[in-house]
């Protein structure tokens, strides 16, 4: 007696199918996400190098963070302007041992004493995107995802006194 199980695979496939469409479809979701946090980690690695690097002011590193990510001569992914949220540069000016104060005391003191720098006297890059959703995977219960990098840099002495940047 021969059964004729066609109808039986068909039903699983059925309710197998929407399942594995749901899991492919979040693999790929889920490498996306992770394409554009390491593109933003790169960006604040790159506006930490121009903070320690050069004397460029907090609007121009900004602005060229903002290029960096969006601009459209990038061959790759670009990412959308409207989604960034935050691109937020703060310079902050450490204390440098230079050749007009070597024997003041009380500078020597000061340099010393910031060798173990807090980390609030950073100077920081942040950058926020928003990464919406897809309609498929609406079970997580949220229409956009926040991909948030920040990273801190000690600028170097030759060119982080304000005095020194641009306006």
């Amino acid at each position: 007696m021969i059964k004729n199980n066609k109808g039986q695979a068909f039903v699983e496939a059925a309710f197998i199918f929407p399942i594995m469409v749901v899991l492919i479809f979040s693999v790929i979701w889920f490498a996306r996400i992770l394409l554009t946090w390491q593109q933003l980690i790169s960006a604040t690695r790159y506006g930490t190098d121009m903070i320690a690097n050069t004397n460029l002011s907090a609007t121009d590193i900004k602005k060229d963070i903002e290029n960096y990510l969006t601009h459209k001569m990038i061959e790759g992914r670009r990412l959308d302007i409207k989604k960034i949220k935050e691109v937020n540069v703060d310079i902050k000016d450490f204390q440098s041992l230079g050749l007009d104060n070597i024997f003041d005391l009380n500078s020597i003191y000061n340099f010393v004493k910031g060798m173990g720098v807090p980390s609030h006297e950073l100077s920081t890059v942040t950058i926020t995107y928003s990464y919406d959703v897809p309609k498929i995977l609406s079970f997580i219960g949220k229409k956009e995802f926040e991909i948030k990098t920040k990273l801190s840099v000690l600028a170097g002495s030759g060119c982080s006194n304000k005095k020194h940047r641009r306006k």
